[in-house]
């Protein structure tokens, strides 16, 4: 039996690539369906681990939150790099990190896979 790609955001694989230098790694993810790709949009936009946290404004922007600085650009580039990843790979389903500025609902990615009719679920 073919197993189907799945694209996870890679913090949930136990990757330590959040911004604070952590991972959610969930031990329990299985299955004999699928198999799992890591990859991180903030690392693939070129963000250093850790960072400082950023979060998404309301006009859809996405700044740190220390410094001020407009990083939705960046943002957009990590996005661009997973979707594309997506698209080669014939990737069509993915499990990302929710309430993160790229992978969670309305994140730059998310939207970007969204877009691109990749089916998505949020994991906490």
């Amino acid at each position: 039996m073919k197993r189907e790609p799945v694209l996870v955001s890679a913090c949930l694989l136990g990757i330590p690539c959040r911004y604070d230098g952590t991972s959610k790694n969930l031990r329990d993810l299985k299955s004999d369906k699928s198999f799992f790709i890591p990859l991180c949009p903030e690392q693939l936009a070129g963000f250093s681990t850790p960072r400082e946290p950023a979060e998404r404004k309301e006009n859809g922007r996405i700044i740190r939150l220390y410094s001020g600085e407009d990083v939705t650009n960046a943002f957009q580039k990590g996005a661009q790099a997973v979707a594309d990843y997506c698209l080669k790979a014939g990737i069509m389903r993915a499990l990302l990190k929710s309430k993160s500025p790229s992978c969670g609902e309305g994140g730059a990615t998310a939207l970007l896979l969204e877009k691109h009719g990749v089916k998505i679920e949020y994991i906490d």
